[in-house]
């Protein structure tokens, strides 16, 4: 599993690089490791010479970096340290590289509500193809055994975010629970075989459970269930759509302590 791993070199951002060496371990990925350094939109008619020492310290404190990751990881990793928008880098990094999954951690006790205002996690979520794993400040995760994915059942949703779901579940040996939360007794027409084709390879489980409150009903049912981490399709929205709509995905976000793996419908 090769992984990008975006960092500010920050308290959370290494609990982030804890993850993603453990995740990369499962099948000798290796880990792409990118700081990226812009100057301020009002900054930007400054001399090259602070561009100059903002690359030095940029380049100096990846390199501080670096000599941790070698003495606590025996993984492959490697060092990025480039100049522009972290958001563009981070996309057009993961296209180059073929990497399978970004993880990123968020910022101290309001992280999570960053994450739904515009922070780098928000904007990465929509500015990318790949799948997200998001490292809330307070997430452990020793070993993924169980995995509570967040589904709306909608048998019209592409093959491919569950897909990507299915290799990363079996990568890592884990199980599923598909959650659908209604809030009456139907269930979506063909939706369960739909679903159980594409997990097929995976061992998974259905549960379907009455709530007028979608996110709490999965926070608590992951925490029944002892899952290690919460997966959930981020819905991609036209512009006015998405002005008055706040996705699942966003709204989970506020509640869960546990890593969220976010997947993408296809552009």
């Amino acid at each position: 599993m090769n992984i990008l791993l975006p960092t500010d070199f920050s308290e959370n951002a290494e609990k982030a690089c804890d993850i993603a060496f453990q995740l990369a371990a499962h099948n000798n990925g290796t880990v792409s490791i990118l700081h990226a350094y812009d100057l301020p939109y009002s900054d930007r008619s400054m001399t090259t010479s602070l561009l100059e020492v903002m690359k030095e310290n940029a380049e100096k404190n990846m390199a501080t970096f670096a000599e941790k990751v070698k003495k606590k990881y025996s993984g492959a990793f490697k060092t990025l340290v480039r100049l522009g928008n972290p958001i563009r880098l981070i996309h057009d990094q993961s296209e180059q590289d073929d990497i399978e999954l970004v993880v990123m951690g968020t910022k101290g006790a309001s992280g999570l509500e960053e994450v739904l205002i515009g922070s780098n996690a928000a904007s990465v979520i929509q500015n990318t193809n790949k799948p997200v794993l998001i490292i809330p400040p307070k997430a452990e995760l020793e070993k993924v055994k169980r995995i509570v994915f967040a589904s709306d059942l909608d048998p019209k949703v592409k093959e491919q975010p569950l897909q990507r779901l299915a290799k990363f579940a079996k990568t890592l040996g884990a199980s599923i629970d598909i959650v659908h939360i209604q809030h009456d007794n139907s269930v979506p027409s063909g939706a369960r075989d739909f679903y159980s084709s594409m997990l097929k390879d995976v061992d998974h489980e259905f549960t379907i459970i009455r709530s007028e409150n979608v996110e709490k009903a999965i926070v608590k049912e992951a925490a029944k269930e002892n899952a290690d981490i919460v997966a959930a399709i981020n819905k991609r929205y036209g512009f006015f759509e998405g002005i008055f709509h706040r996705s699942m995905t966003s709204k989970l976000a506020y509640h869960t302590t546990l890593p969220l793996l976010v997947l993408h419908e296809p552009k």
